[in-house]
């Protein structure tokens, strides 16, 4: 076989090509088990399991949840979804932004009891390219963090 003709291997870049599946963003819904205790990396009672991570330490516990960003923040601003479970007391969480120098840049918080899918929404101008997001929640006994999950 001397060359294929320019049809020839037109046509096989585009059937190639359809065998390809992309979009314009990423899932990046982050499990609950990716949320670390707040300070010492040892804290006993935080628990992973299937369905995300549990405070049952007997007592409120803080843990940091990182958030995956993986496009510019659209001039709506930045907003990051994050469920879980008060269990029987009160859950606050907070989604801070800081720059590459670790500047801090902007917060936004809430608080819920019961099972809860709160929106937490930053600025563009508080989530410049080079920045990171965590979502800090600090969690009442028995409360958990099912996942984080960015809107790109």
């Amino acid at each position: 076989m001397k060359s294929l003709s320019k049809l020839t291997l037109a046509a096989l870049v585009g059937f190639a090509a359809l065998g390809t599946q992309t979009s314009a963003f990423a899932l990046t819904t982050q499990h609950g088990t990716v949320c670390k205790p707040y300070g010492n990396s040892n804290t006993a009672g935080l628990y992973s399991y299937i369905n995300g991570a549990f405070n049952y330490s007997g007592a409120s516990l803080g843990v940091a949840c990182p958030v995956v960003r993986t496009v510019a923040a659209p001039a709506s601003g930045f907003s990051v979804w994050v469920d879980g479970t008060a269990s029987t007391g009160t859950v606050s969480c907070t989604l801070y932004s800081y720059n590459f120098n670790n500047t801090y840049l902007g917060s936004v918080s809430f608080s819920a009891t019961g099972t809860f899918d709160q929106l937490l929404t930053l600025p563009q101008a508080q989530v410049p390219t080079y920045s990171s997001q965590v979502v800090y929640c600090y969690l009442p006994a028995n409360g958990g963090v099912f996942d984080v999950e960015p809107v790109q």
